[in-house]
């Protein structure tokens, strides 16, 4: 993750077959979350030294990502998590 004044940038995703199959439970495939963390979307820290990413993707759907380090690689991020954006979730 590199930062700038303004937001948290973050220059490459971590992928394996866990974060590939729990996004794909919620009908969000990684390239679409790519679109979303790669745009300058709006974002919010959570917890765990996580961010919670909401943009739309070239396509028009909202989504919400929840990116955090990769567990003993800091510096390494990955998708936690990945759905359509509510209501609820851009308003927090």
């Amino acid at each position: 993750m590199k930062a700038t004044e303004s937001q948290p940038r973050f220059d490459r995703l971590i992928w394996d077959g866990w974060n590939r199959h729990h996004i794909a439970k919620h009908g969000v495939v990684p390239e679409e979350a790519e679109q979303v963390v790669a745009g300058d979307p709006t974002y919010r820290e959570t917890y765990k030294s996580r961010f919670l990413v909401v943009r739309p993707t070239a396509g028009g759907r909202m989504l919400a990502i929840e990116i955090g380090p990769v567990p003993g690689e800091a510096a390494n991020h990955c998708v936690f998590s990945a759905r359509l954006s509510t209501v609820h979730l851009k308003q927090r």
